[in-house]
């Protein structure tokens, strides 16, 4: 019993010591990210389709953000309950919905690109929603 638990212990400390040799450090990181800014009108790569939809979904998801806490302040408490159980609702839907649409590429280098676009989409279209629910709350 002694044994395997520190045979466990050996491995997991051997490959979390491996992994820090591996992973670049936040310098040379921020350096390749700048190097391979990809053209996002015409990605040619999974790596480069993942890149651009993680800053489509980065975009979309701060302006979710932003539009959610201009509607907080002008909205009555009972308003504001109803709309931060739908956004929790919501958040999971999203995760749901995209881990249903990367299900078909699942084991496959396609299947993170599919997941992240489907957030960004699906997020782009809960900010259309959330424009609504400002104009009306500004009525």
């Amino acid at each position: 019993m002694k044994n395997s638990t520190f045979w466990a212990t050996f491995t997991t400390s051997s490959l979390l010591l491996a992994a820090g040799f591996l992973l670049p450090s936040q310098a040379s990181n921020n350096r390749l990210q700048i190097a391979q800014q990809p053209n996002c009108k015409s990605p040619q790569t999974t790596v480069d389709m993942t890149l651009c939809s993680t800053q489509e979904f980065k975009a979309a998801d701060t302006k979710l953000n932003q539009l959610y806490q201009q509607i907080l302040p002008i909205i009555n408490s009972k308003q504001k309950q109803r709309l931060t159980t739908a956004q929790r609702t919501w958040v999971k839907f999203r995760d749901q919905t995209c881990n249903y649409s990367a299900g078909h590429f699942e084991g496959g280098t396609l299947a993170p690109s599919v997941y992240i676009s489907c957030k960004a989409k699906v997020t782009q279209q809960r900010v259309k929603d959330l424009e609504g629910y400002l104009e009306q709350a500004n009525l």
